[in-house]
C-alpha cells in the first residue's frame, strides 16, 4: 500500500485528483489533504506519506520550501509537482531538489496516473532493495562469527588459516594489513586459587556475548569462541611510525576492554598481548600472546616486549615460520629452479643459525624434518630407492659434526632430488602440458586465465586443469604465480625499475596485491628483497 497526500492551494484541484487516483488506484491511500506549504509539513509529520503532490505558488510558504523542510524529516518521501507554465523555473529548481518528477496545469488525468505509476514503481523498487540489504545484513550478521570462529580455530590448530582469513576479510571488505592478537583468561577467585569451581566456565559461557560486545565496541576485530577459560581476539592495527607507538595503543585498548569487562565479571581477568605483524604472519602474535600469559603472575595487563629480559629470550623465526619455510621449498623442488631452490635453502640455514645460536643438535632436527618432507614428495613423483637413497640419509646426517657440512649436503641432496623429479616429469609431461607450459612462459605478463590457455592447446579447461596439476603438482594459479614472482626477483636484482613498474611489468595490475603475492611465494616484501 502507498500513502499519499495532496497540497494545493485550489480545493477543486484538490478533489480533482482524489477522484482520479480513487478511480485509477486501488493501492493508494489519501493519507491528507493540505491548502499551504505550513500545513503540508505539519501534516506530513502526522502522516508521514510516501508520495506528495505539491503544488509550487501557494501562499506563505511555496511549495519549495515545504518540499526543503519536509524532505529534512523524512528523506524516502517522494515528490510530484504540480505547476501551471508561468511557473515552470520552479518546477526546475525543484527537479534540481531531488523532485521525481512534475506535472503542469491543467492537469491531464492520463499524465498524473502515469506519473504516479512511476513514482510507485521507483518506491517498489527502493523497499524491495531495502529489505535485501535487512536480509542480507541478518545473514552477515550470522554469517560472521562462524568465519571469526573459522579463522581461530585454524589459527590455534595452526592449519590453514590465510584462507578463513582471506573469506573474513573480503566478505567484510577489510583492507588493513597488520595485526596483532590479544588473549583474555578468566578465573574464579584469587588468582593463584587451585580450587577450580566448575562453575567458572558456566559464568564464563554466559558472560561470553556481553564480553564480545565489549570487545567489538573498543576495536576492529576477530574475536574467537570461548575455550576453556580463554578467548582470543585477532585485532586490526593502523601503520604506525614507530612500534613503541603500535603497543602503547595496543595497550590502551586492553586496558579499556579490561575496565569494561572487570564490571560485570567476579572473575579474575588477564589480558596478554602479543606484538604487530602482517595479517598472514599473525600466528606468530598468537604464539607470543600464549607465551607472555604464561608468563604473568600479578599482572592484570601485559605486552610481549614488557616482558622482562631476565624472564624470556624473545625469538622473531618461530616454528611456525620454520614450517611455512619447509614448504615453500617443497614447492620449488616441485617447480625445478635451482637457483631459487639454493637461494631459498641458504636462507632457510641462516634463519636456523640465528634461531638454535648455531647448535648443531637442534639444527639436525629441523633437517631431518625437512628430508622426510622432501623425501616423501620425491616418492609422491615416483623416484626409486637408487635414485634417492631413502635407507641411508639418516646415517649421513649423524655423521656429521659441523654446520657448514650438513648444510652443504643437504643443499646437494635436495638440489640433485629437485632435478631427478624434473627429469622424470619431462619423460611424462604430455605435449599438451608442456605446449601450455611454453605459452603461460612466454605470456606471464598479460593478464591470461585458464580458459584462455586451455584454448591454446585445444582441450577442455576442467580436463587441462586436472592434467596440470597431475604432471605439474602446482595447479595454473599456482604455476603462473611463480613464475611471474621469478621474473620479478631478477629484475628487482638488476635495480633499473621501482616495484610499481615490475609489479605491471610481471602482469599485476594491483602493486598491493603484487607485493601480498610476492612475499607469500619469496618469503620477504619486493622492498625487502636483496
Amino acid at each position: 500500500m502507498f500513502r499519499l497526500m495532496i497540497v494545493d492551494d485550489e480545493q477543486i484541484v484538490q478533489e480533482g485528483i482524489k477522484i482520479t487516483i480513487e478511480d485509477s488506484f486501488s493501492d493508494i491511500d489519501i493519507v491528507g489533504m493540505a491548502s499551504t506549504g505550513r500545513e503540508a509539513i505539519e501534516m506530513s509529520q502526522n502522516v508521514v506519506p510516501d508520495i506528495i503532490l505539491m503544488d509550487i505558488k501557494m501562499p506563505g510558504i511555496n511549495g519549495i520550501e515545504a518540499i526543503e523542510a519536509i524532505k529534512k524529516r523524512h528523506t524516502s518521501t517522494k515528490f510530484i509537482i504540480v505547476s501551471a507554465y508561468e511557473q515552470f523555473d520552479y518546477a526546475k529548481q525543484a527537479v534540481e531538489l531531488g523532485v521525481s518528477d512534475y506535472i503542469l496545469k491543467p492537469i491531464n488525468a492520463n499524465k498524473l496516473v502515469s506519473v504516479i505509476e512511476k513514482v510507485m514503481s521507483e518506491i517498489s523498487f527502493e523497499r524491495e532493495r531495502r529489505k535485501k540489504e535487512i536480509t542480507n545484513r541478518e545473514k552477515l550478521e550470522n554469517l560472521v562469527p562462524i568465519l571469526e570462529k573459522g579463522v581461530i580455530y585454524a589459527l590455534l590448530l595452526n592449519s590453514d588459516y590465510q584462507k578463513e582469513l582471506n573469506k573474513y576479510r573480503d566478505l567484510l571488505e577489510i583492507k588493513k594489513e597488520l595485526a596483532y592478537v590479544l588473549v583474555l583468561e578468566f578465573k574464579p577467585g584469587a588468582v593463584d586459587d587451585e580450587n577450580i569451581d566448575l562453575r567458572a566456565e558456566i559464568k564464563s559461557d554466559e558472560l561470553y556475548p556481553k564480553v564480545q560486545n565489549i570487545i567489538k565496541y573498543k576495536c576492529k576485530c576477530i574475536i574467537g569462541p570461548l575455550i576453556i577459560n580463554r578467548i582470543t581476539v585477532v585485532v586490526y592495527e593502523d601503520v604506525f611510525e614507530h612500534e613503541y607507538e603500535q603497543r602503547i595503543a595496543a595497550i590502551n585498548i586492553a586496558e579499556r576492554i579490561y575496565k569494561s569487562i572487570e564490571g560485570i565479571i567476579d572473575q579474575k581477568l588477564k589480558i596478554a598481548l602479543g606484538s604487530c605483524y602482517c595479517v598472514d604472519k599473525i600466528n606468530n602474535s598468537l604464539e607470543e600472546a600464549i607465551y607472555t600469559l604464561n608468563k604473568m603472575e600479578l599482572e592484570k595487563i601485559l605486552h610481549i616486549y614488557d616482558i622482562s629480559e631476565s624472564s624470556t629470550i624473545y625469538i622473531e623465526y618461530t616454528y611456525t615460520d620454520i614450517k611455512a619455510d619447509e614448504m615453500k621449498i617443497i614447492q620449488l623442488i616441485e617447480i625445478g629452479s635451482r637457483e631459487a631452490l639454493v637461494e631459498e635453502l641458504n636462507s632457510f640455514f641462516r634463519k636456523l643459525e640465528r634461531k638454535f645460536l648455531n647448535s648443531v643438535v637442534d639444527t639436525k632436527n629441523i633437517i631431518i624434518e625437512l628430508m622426510v618432507m622432501v623425501l616423501s614428495n620425491s616418492y609422491r613423483n615416483n623416484l626409486e630407492e637408487s635414485d634417492v637413497g631413502y635407507s641411508t640419509y639418516l646415517s649421513e646426517i649423524k655423521r656429521f659434526e659441523g654446520l657448514m657440512q650438513l648444510e652443504n649436503w643437504c643443499i646437494r641432496k635436495i638440489v640433485n632430488i629437485s632435478g631427478k623429479i624434473q627429469n622424470k616429469k619431462n619423460l611424462h609431461v604430455s605435449k599438451v602440458v608442456t605446449k601450455a607450459i611454453e605459452y603461460i612462459d612466454e605470456n606471464y605478463y598479460k593478464d591470461i586465465s585458464l580458459d584462455e590457455v586451455s584454448k591454446e592447446v585445444s582441450i577442455s579447461p576442467q580436463y587441462f586443469s586436472a592434467i596440470f596439476k597431475d604432471q605439474i603438482g602446482l595447479n595454473f594459479v599456482e604455476y603462473l604465480g611463480i613464475k611471474r614472482i621469478e621474473v620479478a626477483k631478477n629484475l628487482l636484482r638488476e635495480k633499473e625499475y621501482s616495484v610499481k613498474e615490475i609489479c605491471y611489468k610481471v602482469g599485476y595490475n594491483d602493486p598491493n596485491y603484487f607485493s601480498r603475492v610476492f612475499k607469500k611465494i619469496a618469503g620477504v616484501s619486493p622492498t625487502e628483497f636483496k
